[in-house]
């Protein structure tokens, strides 16, 4: 169900930036929201107080050849935390003269690639995943030099003697596809109980795919060639790992044991979606995991970005897609970009995620903790294309589309390039503030309206340094 909501978006100004270190400390703004810039490699900040915009105050990626590649950036512990998918690390600045901190840097193993930060709120620990690893750590981030120990995201499978690229046997508990292939562990939400605390981790399974006949042999195209056929789009079926861990072993001191991580399970979300069939390259690529009123919510960007692409007439449809029903004029699995979906579980058993509902919200989203309205109940979601949203709540019937695809808050003026990055909602000034990545800026919009009825107005925007992403608003007295 699509409900309607008022949207008006009026054109605002463009800021210039400071620029200005000093000036910076010197107005000392007690909120301030600290923007991440993932090419400049560098952190801006905005006054929400003055509408100033301090550009490129500090850099980021303190140590290491390789290039700092910024990904994420939060306040635990008091201190402002920065991961780093270059430097495979996490970096420590004090919030209020920015300045860099030696002593907490944190590192992962080389070519871990973190993505985000898992929070564990009330806490200095945090769980960040390995995109390229497929296994979770757990840091403590007042003694980010202690090295506690990886775990598995998936338990792999002894394959068949005639294993190929795309050999897979039957699925187990610890492993959903009963295959090897790459999970990409991306983002998480932890659940916080005691002994019976669950880390909930979204697998995104990115790759080549290679295609298959009816015998489940490599398909090979032109007869003969030695070329195996490969699915347009790159997703394959995502999943969502479950951990266990006993949260009163978190201790917020220098000292203290890591928790001991233990996998408990891994899902195959394609299959809780009533009606869904997957198709090779065509997978959900959950992205981003909240837990919201007791429930799970899983947002799935799909496809993210680019045109959508038709089999023409007289081009060769490989055997799978052939035995779906696929034909001449059909959508390519995998390369539709309008394809983003929310999918929501109940936890009650937290072991067993069950199916409560499903959203088909379009485009192409992500989901950023910041950017949650828990007054209106109101989640926004950015990608390529624009800024959507949706209503959450504890039953099935509390949630439905606001801003579909069809129907964005913000639309980009070129939907299938320009890239959304970043989402903030500001609760003290019923504002919401978004990266606009390919713009190298930061844009404003008024909320306002009932949780029936919201509307929005935009705002200011201001320059920022290049490629802005990450938010998060810090209370700096």
């Amino acid at each position: 169900m699509i409900a309607a909501a008022a949207v008006l978006l009026l054109c605002g100004c463009l800021q210039a930036p400071q620029n200005d270190y000093q000036q910076l400390l010197s107005d000392n703004p007690q909120r301030a929201l600290f923007i991440l810039n993932g090419n400049a490699e560098s952190i801006s900040i905005f006054d929400p107080a003055s509408s100033k915009m301090y550009s490129n105050v500090q850099t980021v990626g303190h140590s290491g050849t390789n290039r700092a590649v910024p990904n994420d950036i939060i306040d635990i512990g008091g201190k402002l935390r920065v991961v780093l998918s270059g430097q495979n690390s996490i970096e420590t600045y004090d919030k209020l003269s920015l300045d860099y901190e030696e002593g907490g840097k944190h590192y992962f193993k080389n070519g871990y690639n973190p993505m985000n930060f898992i929070p564990v709120d009330g806490s200095s620990w945090c769980f960040v995943p390995g995109l390229e690893k497929d296994q979770i750590q757990a840091v403590n981030l007042n003694k980010a030099d202690a090295d506690y120990s990886f775990a598995d995201l998936f338990e792999s499978v002894t394959l068949g003697t005639d294993a190929h690229s795309e050999s897979r046997t039957a699925p187990t508990a610890k492993n959903a596809l009963g295959d090897n292939h790459r999970r990409g562990s991306t983002s998480g939400a932890v659940l916080k109980n005691g002994a019976a605390s669950r880390v909930y981790v979204g697998n995104v399974r990115v790759g080549d795919i290679l295609l298959t006949d009816s015998s489940g042999r490599l398909e090979v195209y032109p007869a003969g060639s030695g070329t195996n056929l490969k699915a347009p789009g790159s997703f394959r079926e995502g999943t969502l790992s479950i951990l266990s861990f006993n949260s009163d072993s978190l201790t917020d001191g220098v000292s203290g044991a890591g928790p001991a991580l233990s996998l408990v399970k891994e899902i195959n979300l394609e299959s809780l979606i009533p009606g869904r069939t997957y198709l090779p390259g065509d997978g959900l690529n959950p992205q981003s995991v909240f837990i919201l009123d007791g429930r799970l919510n899983i947002v799935c960007t799909g496809t993210n970005g680019g045109s959508v692409r038709r089999f023409a007439d007289g081009e060769y449809i490989p055997w799978v897609y052939r035995n779906a029903g696929l034909t001449t004029g059909s959508v390519k699995p995998g390369t539709d970009p309008d394809d983003g979906i929310i999918l929501v579980l109940d936890i009650s058993n937290p072991d067993q995620p069950a199916y409560l509902t499903h959203l088909a919200i379009g485009g192409s989203p992500a989901g950023f903790r910041s950017a949650v309205d828990t007054v209106r109940k109101i989640v926004y979601l950015a990608g390529v294309g624009g800024v959507q949203s949706y209503r959450y709540g504890s039953t099935a019937a509390d949630y439905s589309v606001l801003h579909s695809s069809a129907d964005m808050i913000l639309t980009a003026a070129k939907p299938e390039l320009d890239y959304y990055s970043g989402l903030y909602y500001d609760s003290v000034d019923s504002r919401l503030y978004v990266s606009f990545y390919t713009g190298d800026m930061l844009k404003s919009i008024s909320v306002g309206g009932s949780a029936a009825s919201p509307a929005y107005s935009s705002g200011d925007s201001w320059q920022t340094g290049d490629g802005p992403g990450a938010l998060v608003m810090i209370q700096r007295r």
